[in-house]
């Protein structure tokens, strides 16, 4: 059985240490010290407060691993930027367990992990957004949903700016990537 190689990157030793230690005990598991990030195939990050970003930013320009997040400092408007850094899972430090965290490295190295679904859109913007992504135009949208088309942009620059998206691709993208849609 392959070990799944798992580097932990945390500001506090003792986060590093704790998450590293109880890892240490399951035989499916290889923990890599931090400074061999680019070797691991999971990387586990325990951020918190605003240097959230900045810790997935580096920890992406040092691996090109899947990332499991540990947090419990995530606002939705965040998730686009997790995604970006490659985050596949997102783990509340609140609830986390032993087990939970090893069966989300493991659904992480397999590519089963799941993100949370993007909260705060409301349903018609799910609808909007759904039909974007098989392909319907603004006037074909509006029509469907029996809006103007006015009123689709609008909603659409509402999704764009509270989730600080680039454009109307980038926010169907990610729907779909966090399980939105």
């Amino acid at each position: 059985m392959e070990r799944v190689r798992v580097a932990v990157h945390a500001k506090d030793s003792v986060t590093r240490w704790g998450i590293a230690g109880y890892l240490r005990l399951r035989p499916e598991v290889q923990v890599l010290p931090e400074y061999s990030l680019s070797n691991a195939q999971v990387v586990l990050v325990a951020a918190e407060g605003a240097g959230l970003t900045a810790e997935l930013r580096t920890v992406a320009q040092r691996t090109s691993a899947c990332v499991v997040l540990i947090t419990d400092d995530l606002r939705a408007h965040d998730l686009p930027r997790a995604i970006d850094h490659r985050v596949v899972a997102i783990l509340p430090r609140r609830d986390l367990t032993c087990e939970g965290l090893a069966s989300t490295v493991l659904a992480a190295f397999e590519g089963r992990a799941e993100l949370p679904a993007m909260s705060g859109l409301a349903e018609r913007e799910l609808d909007m957004l759904r039909l974007f992504a098989e392909g319907w135009t603004t006037a074909e949208v509006a029509k469907k949903l029996s809006y103007s088309e006015r009123t689709v942009k609008s909603m659409v620059q509402h999704v764009l700016t509270r989730f600080r998206l680039r454009n109307r691709t980038h926010a169907v993208a990610f729907a779909i990537r966090s399980g939105a849609i």
